[in-house]
């Protein structure tokens, strides 16, 4: 592939890419068969050139309209995310204690190509609510691979997991405690299957 064909792709809207990736997607998948409208070979052959352009144009019309929806739900998935970024940057601003808690892993082993490394300390804060990545990274700064955090609107449970929470077949680990656990500090060993294994540590971030 050119190495230009990103760089065009960065500069056509986000809709245009979209529906782009769409119409891959459909043509990988063979949701667009060979015939329009799925029409036989045998059948397909019997038809004269006026009907097979109106199959043509049938199917191009089924296809906008599929590919129009997909579109518009994805936009709508978008826009929902930045309304919930939005809502943890408030709650950020105005937290109240107990709305942030801040967290170490450390020490860390962490499971790069198949084998169990030793990782760099990883420190993050989380709002109520919040769901973000995070990147690990072994001693020698060779390997990095992807993990996710969260924290649940009651305030009483860090989560990390080894892929994003839309996966359905995810492995986590879990560090529960109330309000007065969290305020004195918790510790917790985490052991999430092929992916992570250390000391979790968290406790309740002053507010100013």
């Amino acid at each position: 592939m050119s190495p230009l064909i990103p760089s065009v792709l960065q500069k056509l809207p986000a809709f245009i890419v979209a529906v782009m990736i769409l119409l891959l997607l459909l043509l990988l998948s063979g949701c667009i068969a060979s015939n329009p409208l799925r029409i036989p070979d045998e059948e397909w052959a019997q038809l004269s050139r006026e009907e097979q352009l109106q199959a043509y144009q049938q199917q191009a019309e089924i296809d906008k309209v599929r590919i129009q929806a997909r579109a518009q739900e994805r936009q709508a998935e978008l826009a929902a995310e930045a309304r919930i970024k939005e809502q943890q940057l408030a709650l950020r601003r105005h937290a109240r204690y107990g709305d942030l808690v801040q967290c170490v892993l450390e020490p860390l082993q962490v499971r790069f190509s198949g084998k169990w490394k030793s990782a760099q300390p990883v420190a993050f804060d989380l709002v109520r609510g919040e769901v973000r990545a995070i990147e690990l990274e072994d001693k020698r700064g060779r390997y990095q691979r992807t993990g996710w955090v969260s924290f649940d609107e009651t305030g009483q449970a860090v989560e990390i997991c080894r892929q994003s929470p839309n996966y359905s077949n995810n492995s986590c680990d879990r560090l529960l405690g109330t309000t007065k656990e969290f305020h004195r500090g918790l510790q917790q060993q985490i052991d999430i299957e092929r992916f992570a294994q250390g000391t979790l540590r968290c406790d309740l971030k002053p507010t100013l």
